[in-house]
């Protein structure tokens, strides 16, 4: 039998520095198809001027040609912004800002459309790839946003957008859906050819991944979880210890800094074994640092995939494991803080060691540099946690509601 298909079109924005991420949102969207879509009866069309535009020829501008071509029927806009802002148009200061402010203009004029805009925060590869011109006008472009309460979104990995993409696209569509802004629908067995929903086709996957099942993201979710919370308390039971270590050695280097003679051979003996534990540490972060952090964006995408599959059609089946994974992540989430907080005090009193000897100069660098990817994984971790948590609740949240319709319409 055919069934009604309703279409959802993203419109993606942005210069041409960030062509991998313009790729790799295509390929999130035709997961979401699969994971996501399906079960709501509908098909996102990703609409990119490289796929929906062609050359032509404009009486007005050049950008026009990619505004008429592209349309202003899509129900997304997603933007992004990196390193360059792009090339001035007639109206605007780049094609970017150009489609972006049309998507506004939809917004105010009371239409549904949804706005997610990203920045890309990775540093360049080197400083000569900066143009502080460019770098001015993102500046820019950013205090627009927040003048006219636009929230804007970061990521500083491919992963990272990833993560973002699959937890934030569903969340706009649900809430297109929940206004009741349903567009013309098709009645078709078969999508378009222009369509992004072949999943078999489409989304490139491997076999084994085609062939999870719901128990198996609940099993990996799990797995990957307790991985990440047993490289966070590695790390925090390394932090006391070497902190520990670090503190008797810092007052003793202080003291015998200030030796009016103090004896050569045994002052640099001293800053080499400080320098030892200095490198230990830093070791030891540079193991678990990424246990920790990949693991945990792998519990979180796959709890993102778990979580796109249940609808109002089979919640009540996931009742007992959502709450499992809601008191699960609840408890990451209050460890983080502490994590954060501890870590960065520890930051702060190793950028207090002196600068006397090149072995503990060169070890307190090292140190201080991994500390801060760790700092920095740890600040995500809890953005990522907290929006996680978030769709958790609102699960929970709907299957409460049919409980509390059900029961209304049975008295």
């Amino acid at each position: 039998m055919a069934k009604k298909i309703t279409q959802y079109s993203i419109f993606v924005s942005s210069p041409q520095d960030l062509e991998t991420e313009r790729a790799e949102i295509s390929n999130i969207i035709a997961e979401l198809n699969i994971t996501y879509a399906m079960r709501k009866l509908a098909n996102i069309e990703v609409l990119k001027w490289e796929t929906h535009s062609a050359p032509g020829i404009s009486e007005t501008y050049t950008q026009d040609i990619i505004n008429h071509d592209i349309g202003e029927e899509y129900d997304i806009f997603i933007g992004m912004l990196w390193q360059k802002f792009g090339t001035k148009t007639d109206v605007a200061n780049s094609g970017t800002e150009e489609e972006f402010l049309k998507a506004v203009e939809r917004f105010k004029s009371g239409e549904k459309i949804q706005i997610l805009f990203y920045f890309k925060t990775t540093p360049p590869i080197s400083l000569d790839q900066l143009n502080l011109e460019e770098l001015g006008k993102i500046q820019s472009f950013k205090e627009y946003l927040k003048m006219n309460n636009i929230l804007y979104g970061n990521f500083n990995s491919l992963e990272d957008l990833q993560t973002k993409l699959r937890l934030h696209i569903p969340k706009r569509i649900d809430e297109i859906i929940g206004k009741g802004d349903l567009k013309e629908t098709k009645q078709s067995q078969t999508p378009s050819k222009d369509s992004a929903i072949i999943p078999s086709i489409i989304y490139a996957q491997d076999e084994d991944e085609e062939d999870l099942g719901l128990i198996d993201f609940i099993y990996q979710f799990e797995d990957f979880l307790a991985d990440s919370n047993l490289a966070l308390v590695n790390i925090s039971e390394s932090t006391k210890r070497i902190g520990e270590d670090l503190t008797e050695k810092a007052e003793e280097i202080t003291r015998i800094s200030k030796y009016p003679n103090p004896n050569k051979n045994v002052v640099i003996e001293y800053f080499k074994r400080s320098a030892k534990s200095l490198n230990t540490f830093s070791d030891r972060l540079e193991l678990e640092t990424p246990n920790f952090y990949d693991n945990f964006e792998e519990a979180i995408n796959v709890g993102l995939r778990y979580l796109n599959i249940i609808d109002k059609d089979n919640i009540e089946d996931h009742h007992d494991t959502l709450h499992s994974n809601y008191e699960a992540v609840s408890d990451l989430k209050k460890q983080i803080p502490s994590a954060i907080e501890g870590m960065t005090g520890f930051y702060e009193e190793i950028k207090k060691l002196p600068n006397m000897q090149s072995n503990l100069n060169k070890a307190k660098r090292r140190l201080l540099i991994k500390m801060e990817d760790l700092i920095f994984k740890l600040k995500k971790s809890y953005e990522l946690t907290n929006e996680f948590q978030g769709q958790l609740e609102y699960k929970l949240g709907l299957r409460n509601d049919m409980n509390t319709k059900n029961n209304s319409e049975q008295s």
